[in-house]
């Protein structure tokens, strides 16, 4: 006696197929969320952390963009200032810079990859450059009562900084892994 495969047969393998690249996706996407929220951790007490700390985030946001979408990177990009809020590893005075810190990185891994298609490095100029006058606009105009002028420091010039420096690594690193992986 022979068995009749169901009738839905393909459906069910292709609901596999699409579940292991979303495990998959989803993966990755943690695995990105985790580093962005080690980095803080691990350079919190190094002096002048902000510039490791900043470049090295700006980085994996930038290769989650390109590795697991904009969404994914997205969400990577609100997470991280919050648990260092909540853990203490961002100074109380930039609990009113928070929201606009997640739509500065927002803001730029939206920009990245609008642009990352025609010419990386534009991209990554340009997104820097939104994010850093994004920050600066809001901290000078809008918070600047709220923060003592250190922490407003914190939100101008070392923003463009270590957003140029972590695009530039991000795409170093990309390179790297593309002419490292095999040939498809």
């Amino acid at each position: 006696m022979q068995s009749i495969p169901p009738k839905n047969l393909k459906t069910k393998v292709a609901n596999l197929k699409l579940i292991r690249y979303n495990l998959s996706a989803l993966a990755e996407t943690m695995a990105y969320l985790g580093l962005a929220i080690a980095v803080p951790f691990i350079f919190a007490h190094t002096p002048q952390n902000q510039w490791i700390t900043g470049t090295l985030v700006n980085t994996i946001l930038i290769i989650a963009c390109v590795r697991t979408g904009l969404i994914n990177a997205a969400f990577i990009a609100a997470v991280p200032s919050v648990i260092a809020l909540l853990r203490g590893l961002l100074p109380l005075p930039m609990a009113a810079a928070l929201p606009y810190i997640i739509i500065s990185n927002i803001l730029m891994i939206m920009i990245f990859s609008r642009l990352f298609q025609r010419n990386r490095v534009f991209a990554v100029i340009s997104a820097s450059f939104a994010k850093f006058l994004f920050l600066f606009s809001i901290s000078s105009l809008l918070i600047a009562d709220k923060l003592p002028q250190k922490f407003a420091y914190m939100l101008s010039l070392p923003q463009l900084i270590t957003a140029l420096a972590g695009g530039l690594l991000a795409m170093l690193l990309l390179n790297i892994w593309k002419k490292q992986s095999p040939a498809q």
